[in-house]
């Protein structure tokens, strides 16, 4: 019988992305997260009822000490035990005070599988399991990787020292074997080449002698610079997650073609045991970077799995008493999540195994609210938003903004989970009616950002995500395009990051050309500057490495940030047309638009299938592998047979 490792629920999650948050190394010193860790249980039960059809053996392994009881008699891990034909009660107790504590059976008669449960006050909860680990050599806490050999694509030497170009960013171990013994060694990485060469300021360096063979420790880099060798042998083994690319675009613009490929390739490397925002500098999974990029992967990999490990990761355990990542707007993201999932996925069980943790999250957030139900920073809160001018003098309105639409989120998560979504639905209108009395200015047509400091600063921001999660009446909605996203006296935005809920709200209201425009112009910008991935930040008014400091430090910007690469999912929902019209593509539309591209031709990757579309200023061709699907043209609707080819001439 199929057997997995079974441990906790959620702790697997929580193990790997401790594992990751710990990993930070700046300037030879290591950098914990901000925020609190959450732990495992360290001491755990699992429990099932079997019936077995024919006597058999089973035999126990654990990741920890520990026991099982088999109808109340007690054998330890790794004996042969007999189990007779007929219903038994089995529990394993497994202690691990450092690592994930986890069992598995091996048995032709039963398995640990997902039929195992624990107990929370006295309530079953499912274990967790991933079809990773289906042997007990696969030890769990090893994070199932792939491994490939990179090496250097130009070397250049000069007296004892030697650049390498790896030609592109890679991620993973880097391997030097040196001619002679005891060569004191500096090795200089870098994302770029100034960065690389610039030996006194680059973030991520080392310092090696004693040995002719060397394995760094995990690093991203494009180029690596050694002074104080003069003949080393140097390769690089490229860590990633083994994954398909089910998504794909192309279209008779070579630039957007490398664009597309820029950003698949960026999200790709942050892929790993959950979400990271980048891959040189945090390398930490922070909520507002993965709730971005969840987008981008379900036009490029739609693997729900990253997108359930980061969310558990985030969220941890209780009791929940500290913003994620500190941040407030990224527990709001969190919620919103986890309703964008269900419709993405239609995974109604990681919803209500969720749901008790959206509750006391959003009890949480009411502990931060203010004498109007506001939510506000309390503490060591961090209002974020965005790395932009934002009056944040009080209450902020972009915050209040997805405040609303957590709350709107959970009357649906409510209904799905059971439960009585009343206080949810009460909330969220009482802050719509309080938002548009206090932050919105009839006068400038716009939300302001704080109403109590008197400035009326307007960003856009907050009427961004107005629009973007239909808080906006229709009125307001109008004024804020003609007043605020029409208008080039508004702060522009100067991230990927917030760049992604602009265009996402182009495209809400068929502002195409917008879309189009700065994928050409603000992402091009980048391309030409020699990015092979994208950039957390990029001004086109800097120049030199002035595009690579940030925080204070020289090289301080990530060239590798997950939360850029938006035109996947922009082309994919917009442009090839494709989004899901009821919950895990039950059924979904297609809408193409061609823009000022001569043809486009792509595949949108959906639940148990995907959609290709092919078209030019003549013709237009689309397939869909299932069924549920409608095309739309032109106002009129056209059922999508499954793997039948719909052609029409335009």
């Amino acid at each position: 019988m199929k057997s997995y490792w079974i441990w906790n629920y959620g702790d697997y999650e929580i193990f790997h992305s401790n594992r990751v948050n710990a990993r930070r190394q700046e300037f030879g010193v290591d950098y914990p997260v901000l925020w609190k860790y959450y732990d495992v249980d360290r001491n755990v039960k699992f429990y099932a009822e079997i019936e077995t059809e024919t006597d058999g053996n089973i035999k126990l392994f654990l990741n920890g000490k520990g026991y099982i009881l088999v109808d109340g008699q007690r054998y330890g891990a790794e004996m042969i035990i007999l189990l007779k034909k007929g219903k038994h009660t089995l529990q394993i107790s497994v202690v691990n005070l450092t690592g994930l504590p986890a069992a598995y059976i091996e048995s032709d008669v039963c398995s640990t599988n997902k039929e195992w449960y624990t107990l929370e006050n006295g309530a079953k909860k499912q274990v967790g399991c991933d079809i990773h680990y289906d042997c007990y050599e696969k030890n769990p806490e090893v994070f199932p990787f792939a491994y490939e050999k990179k090496y250097p694509v130009l070397i250049k030497k000069q007296d004892k020292s030697i650049l390498y170009d790896f030609k592109k960013e890679i991620f993973g171990f880097l391997y030097i074997n040196c001619v002679k013994e005891y060569e004191n060694i500096h090795v200089s990485y870098g994302e770029s080449l100034e960065e690389a060469l610039d030996v006194e300021n680059s973030i991520l360096f080392e310092d090696i002698s004693g040995e002719s063979g060397y394995k760094l420790r995990q690093r991203a880099f494009r180029y690596i610079y050694l002074t104080g060798t003069e003949n080393p042998n140097v390769y690089a083994e490229l860590e990633y997650l083994p994954i398909e690319y089910k998504g794909s675009f192309r279209c008779d613009d070579e630039d957007v073609n490398k664009i597309w490929d820029m950003c698949a390739y960026t999200l790709h490397l942050n892929m790993r045991e959950v979400l990271t925002e980048a891959i040189k500098r945090d390398r930490w999974l922070w909520g507002g970077d993965a709730y971005q990029a969840f987008k981008f992967n379900n036009y490029l990999f739609f693997d729900k799995e990253i997108v359930r490990r980061s969310t558990i990761a985030l969220r941890g355990k209780e009791p929940f008493n500290e913003h994620i990542n500190t941040i407030t707007d990224y527990s709001l993201y969190w919620v919103i999540g986890l309703h964008e999932y269900y419709v993405t996925y239609g995974d109604i069980e990681f919803i209500k195994n969720i749901y008790d943790k959206a509750v006391s999250l959003m009890e949480f957030c009411a502990t931060r609210e203010d004498e109007k139900g506001f939510i506000v920073q309390k503490n060591n809160d961090w209002i974020f938003i965005d790395w932009s001018e934002i009056d944040k003098d009080g209450a902020v309105c972009a915050e209040q903004m997805l405040y609303i639409a957590a709350n709107q989120t959970m009357v649906e998560l409510s209904k799905l989970a059971g439960a009585n979504p009343d206080v949810y639905e009460k909330k969220s209108n009482k802050l719509i009616e309080m938002t548009n009395k206090l932050f919105w200015n009839e006068e400038k047509g716009a939300y302001i950002d704080c109403y109590e400091s008197g400035k009326n600063h307007i960003s856009r921001h907050a009427n961004i995500f107005a629009i973007l999660y239909g808080i906006a009446s229709e009125e307001q909605k109008n004024k804020i395009i003609e007043n605020v996203l029409g208008n080039n006296e508004i702060t522009k935005i100067t991230t990927p990051y917030f760049e992604g809920f602009e265009l996402d709200v182009m495209g809400k209201i068929g502002r195409f050309d917008y879309i189009e425009n700065m994928i050409k112009t603000y992402w091009k910008g980048m391309l030409d500057l020699g990015a092979t991935t994208v950039w957390e930040e990029y001004n086109p008014s800097l120049s030199g490495t002035q595009h690579y400091e940030m925080y204070g430090n020289k090289y301080g910007k990530s060239l590798c940030h997950a939360w850029g690469a938006s035109p996947i999912y922009l082309l994919g929902k917009y442009y090839l047309g494709v989004k899901p019209t009821s919950s895990g593509y039950e059924t979904f539309e297609v809408k193409p638009y061609l823009g000022g591209f001569k043809f486009i031709d792509g595949v949108v990757p959906i639940k148990d299938g995907s959609v290709s579309v092919k078209m030019s200023k003549d013709k237009l061709s689309v397939i869909a592998n299932r069924s549920g699907g409608k095309l739309v043209w032109e106002d009129k609707s056209y059922e999508l047979e499954a793997n039948k080819e719909f052609n029409m001439n335009i």
